[in-house]
C-alpha cells in the first residue's frame, strides 16, 4: 500500500515526504531539488497566489515528473500552478521566425 505524500514548510523550501523540495526565487525562477538532481525552473509569480511554469527547458525524460511534483507542492501551499504549453502559431497573425 502506497504512503500518502505529505509536505512541510522549511523556511523558503516546501519539502515532500517523497524526497524532493522546491522553493521560489523571488518573482521569477524556482529551484527544484530531488536527490542529486538540481534544477532552476523558468517560472513567474502572478498577482494572484499562482505561478506560471514554462517547462520548455526541462529534459523530456523528467518533464512530467517535475511538473507534477512542483504542482502538488505549491497546491499544498495554497498556490495554483499554470503550465505553459507549446506556442500555437496558428492562433496569431504573425509568423514564426525562420530557423
Amino acid at each position: 500500500m502506497a504512503t500518502k505524500e505529505s509536505f512541510e514548510q522549511d523556511g523558503a523550501w516546501i519539502r515532500s515526504s517523497n524526497g524532493y523540495k522546491v522553493r521560489a526565487l523571488g518573482r521569477s525562477g524556482m529551484e527544484y531539488v530531488s536527490g542529486t538532481l538540481k534544477l532552476r525552473l523558468d517560472t513567474e509569480a502572478l498577482a494572484t497566489p499562482a505561478f506560471v511554469l514554462n517547462p520548455r527547458t526541462l529534459p523530456d525524460d523528467i518533464r512530467d515528473r517535475v511538473i507534477s511534483d512542483v504542482t502538488r507542492a505549491w497546491q499544498w501551499s495554497g498556490f495554483e500552478v499554470q503550465v505553459v504549453g507549446p506556442f500555437d502559431w496558428d492562433s496569431v497573425a504573425i509568423r514564426p521566425p525562420k530557423d
